[in-house]
C-alpha cells in the first residue's frame, strides 16, 4: 500500500486489492461512475461502500495533512448521524441508499425512480452525489432498465455503488458499464488478528469465531456482537450432530423447534438456507477428520461431537449426502415449502 493510500481509514479486513485500487483512484481523481461490490454476504461489502462514500464526501479530502474521512467536517458528522440512525432516521443531502424492502421480492422501479431523482439534484456540498444499492441482484427488470438509462448518460459528480452477492443475476448491460470489484474469503489468521487487536476479543473466542466465519470477517464479528445469533447457529449445528441418535418423529420435532413454527415463508426460506449452509460445513469437517486435516476444520468448537458423529459416516456416506443437499437447494429455489424441504432431508439422513 502506498504512503498516500494510508490516509484513508478503510474498515475492511483483507481484500486489500480493493482498498488499494479505490485509494489510488481517489488520489488520482479518477473515481468512476459505477462500481459493483460483488461477493458473498458478510464480507464487509456494504461497510466498505459506506466508507468509500464517506471519504468522497469528506470536506477535508484534499487536505493531505488529514486522514479521510476526518469525522470532523459537516459532511462526516452528517454521515455519522445517518449511520447511527440505522440508515434512515437521519439524512445526508448528497447520499442515498436503497435496498429491497422487507417482504418484497425485488427492488421496485418506484424505488429506482426515487433513487435517480435524488442523484440528479445538484450537490449540496459542491462535491459528489453518491448512491448505494444493496441487494442489487434483486432489481426487477423494470428497475434495471430504468437504472441502465442513468448509467448510459453518466455525470462526473455522481457515483453509484451496487452491492451484490449474486453477480450472475445482475443484467450484463449494467455489469458492462461498471467497475467490478470481487471480494474473496479472508484468511482466518487475519480475521483472528482483527478480532483480537481491534475488538479486544479473548484469544480463545477469536480463534473459534475466525474459524466458524469461513473467511467472512463481518460474520466473525457478528458471532461476537450478537449472542442470540450465535446461539441459533450453535443450535443448528447441534441438531445435525444429533440426527443419527434420533428417530424420525424426534427429527421432525427438532426441525419444528429449529424453525420456531413460524408461518412466514420468506423468513423460513432464509432460516433453512442458513441451516443448510451450517450443515454442509459440518459435512466438510467430517471429510477433513477422515483425512486427519484437523487444521482445516471449521467447527473446531464442536470437535469432540464431530469425532463422535464421524463414527456413523464413512466417506461414501458423506458424498451421498451431498446429493441430498443439492436436491434440497433445488427444491428451495423451486419454491417448495422450506420446512418440508428440511424435513425430507433429515429423514434421508
Amino acid at each position: 500500500m502506498s504512503e498516500d493510500n494510508r490516509k484513508f481509514n478503510w474498515p475492511l479486513v483483507g481484500n486489500s486489492h480493493i482498498t488499494d485500487y479505490l485509494g489510488k483512484r481517489i488520489i488520482k481523481d479518477e473515481v468512476q461512475g459505477t462500481y459493483i461490490f460483488n461477493g458473498p454476504d458478510n464480507f464487509g461489502k456494504t461497510s466498505l461502500a459506506l466508507n468509500f462514500a464517506k471519504i468522497l464526501l469528506c470536506e477535508n479530502l484534499k487536505d493531505n495533512k488529514r486522514k479521510s474521512p476526518c469525522d470532523l467536517c459537516h459532511s462526516c458528522r452528517q454521515f455519522n448521524s445517518y449511520i447511527s440512525g440505522n440508515e434512515g432516521s437521519a439524512v445526508h443531502g448528497d447520499f442515498h441508499l436503497i435496498k429491497k424492502e422487507k417482504n418484497k421480492k425485488n427492488i421496485s422501479i418506484e424505488q429506482i425512480r426515487d433513487f435517480i431523482k435524488v442523484l440528479s439534484m445538484s450537490s449540496f456540498l459542491g462535491r459528489y452525489k453518491i448512491g448505494i444499492i444493496k441487494h442489487a441482484e434483486t432489481l426487477s427488470s423494470e428497475a434495471s432498465n430504468a437504472l441502465l438509462k442513468t448509467l448510459e448518460e453518466p455525470r462526473r459528480d455522481v457515483v453509484i455503488i451496487l452491492v451484490s452477492n449474486d453477480f450472475e443475476n445482475l443484467p450484463g448491460t449494467i455489469a458492462s458499464r461498471s467497475q467490478i470489484l470481487n471480494f474473496y474469503p479472508v484468511k482466518s489468521s487475519e480475521i483472528y488478528d482483527y478480532l483480537v487487536n481491534e475488538h479486544k476479543i479473548l484469544r480463545s473466542k477469536a480463534k473459534h469465531f475466525s474459524r466458524l466465519s469461513l473467511g467472512r470477517p463481518a460474520l466473525a464479528l457478528k458471532f461476537f456482537e450478537d449472542e442470540e445469533f450465535f446461539e441459533k447457529y450453535k443450535k443448528s449445528a447441534d441438531v445435525f450432530l444429533n440426527l443419527k441418535k434420533s428417530g424420525i418423529n424426534e427429527r421432525i420435532s427438532m426441525i419444528s423447534d429449529l424453525l420456531n413454527n413460524k408461518k412466514d415463508e420468506k423468513e423460513n426460506l432464509r432460516n433453512v438456507s442458513r441451516i443448510l449452509e451450517v450443515w454442509q460445513g459440518i459435512m466438510r469437517d467430517l471429510i477433513f477428520i477422515d483425512f486427519s486435516h484437523f487444521n482445516l476444520i471449521q467447527h473446531e468448537i464442536f470437535l469432540e461431537k464431530l469425532e463422535e458423529v464421524k463414527r456413523f459416516y464413512n466417506l461414501r456416506d458423506i458424498l451421498n449426502l451431498s446429493h441430498f443437499f443439492k436436491q434440497a437447494q433445488i427444491n428451495l429455489q423451486a419454491n417448495v415449502n422450506p420446512k418440508l424441504v428440511l424435513e425430507e432431508l433429515v429423514i434421508k439422513i
